[in-house]
């Protein structure tokens, strides 16, 4: 039995948790970018049991807590918690010396082989202190399963989601759709899964999110354009474009359905829109948090041919879809390694810096 995580009915999920969508079975954009670079790195990251997937930090962990302020408000108290910081507890006791210095100001025997004792008989003295330790426990307690973030880090969260919602366009964009909605649909031509978790699904149109970094000083819009190819979010545009059209097909036609609870008018919009735009919401990751809106599209108008970046999309996923179907059907579960044999290299090999 491969091992290729749960296996997911075909629909559009509603309210899957982000975890159950990561674990079930089905090629995603992430997974092509893996495969783009080797079968035998998509097989570790996606397949591989022992892989154990890192916690997001950095730019990652900002970028999905802005998305999650901005997109679900009511759910980021509920994942987010702020760390506790020794500044707002002065006179905390901290260090083992800090807490014998306390105990023979109160004429209470210092002695104790482990940080601990100390703690346990301060906090049994009955006489009121404040133990850092203790209020690490009761925080972590209390919160426990949420992300902790710094205050900093909260902070500039909070002024990006802050830009987004004092943006009119940003705000027409992000209202009257689904938040974190996962398609599942079958590709007609390999029968293999193919999976997506969308930002924000409107009716006739798909939003997604980003955070950006200009630490160079590039001119704004150079920045983004640069961040939609090196990122690689034409390929997730054009994907996610393809994913939602076969999904609306599929329930047109009663071959799938929808699972959680709709906004009033949402299934009915979503059916009736053939090829709906997709578009970017870029907001900077920090001040002073500029931010664009950014709409991709197969053509500039409709019948003429596809754009450069919208063709060149379409032929990598079909390579990445027949790549992934074949290796599935070799490989299995096992590791998906080709023996490659010796490259002479040659100058085309080479970045192209080198001939300067």
């Amino acid at each position: 039995m491969a091992n290729f995580g749960e296996s997911i009915e075909p629909g559009i999920y509603l309210d899957m948790e982000e975890e159950a969508y990561h674990e079930a079975d089905g090629l995603s954009c992430s997974g092509m970018k893996d495969l783009s670079v080797s079968p035998l790195r998509y097989w570790h990251r996606h397949i591989n049991p022992e892989f154990e997937r890192e916690d997001d930090g950095g730019a990652r962990r900002f970028g999905k807590a802005v998305h999650c302020l901005a997109l679900e408000p009511e759910r980021f108290s509920a994942a987010y918690a702020l760390k506790l910081d020794l500044d707002d507890f002065p006179g905390a006791l901290q260090t083992t010396d800090d807490m014998k210095a306390w105990l023979v100001e109160n004429q209470l025997p210092k002695s104790g082989k482990r940080k601990q004792d100390l703690i346990d008989r301060i906090a049994g003295s009955g006489i009121p202190a404040t133990i850092w330790d203790l209020e690490l426990k009761r925080h972590a307690e209390e919160n426990e399963g949420k992300t902790f973030l710094g205050k900093e880090e909260s902070r500039l969260i909070r002024k990006a989601s802050e830009a987004l919602a004092a943006d009119p366009y940003a705000v027409k964009a992000l209202t009257g759709g689904m938040p974190e909605v996962s398609f599942f649909i079958r590709e007609p031509s390999t029968g293999i899964m193919l999976k997506a978790r969308m930002d924000y699904v409107k009716p006739r149109s798909t939003i997604d999110v980003k955070t950006f970094s200009n630490s160079r000083g590039k001119a704004t819009d150079r920045a983004v354009f640069e961040a939609i190819y090196y990122e690689g979010y034409y390929l997730q545009c054009v994907f996610y474009s393809y994913v939602r059209e076969l999904c609306r097909q599929a329930l047109a036609s009663g071959e799938i359905e929808i699972h959680g609870a709709a906004r009033d008018g949402w299934v009915e919009g979503f059916l009736e829109a053939q090829s709906p735009p997709f578009g970017f919401v870029f907001v900077e990751s920090s001040e002073p948090f500029d931010l664009r809106i950014v709409q991709l599209r197969r053509g500039d108008q409709p019948g003429v041919d596809a754009n450069i970046y919208w063709g060149a999309a379409e032929r990598k996923i079909a390579e990445m879809i027949t790549l992934y179907a074949d290796c599935r059907g070799r490989f299995g579960d096992r590791p998906w390694r080709e023996a490659r044999p010796p490259h002479v290299l040659v100058d085309t090999d080479m970045p192209q810096l080198i001939f300067t």
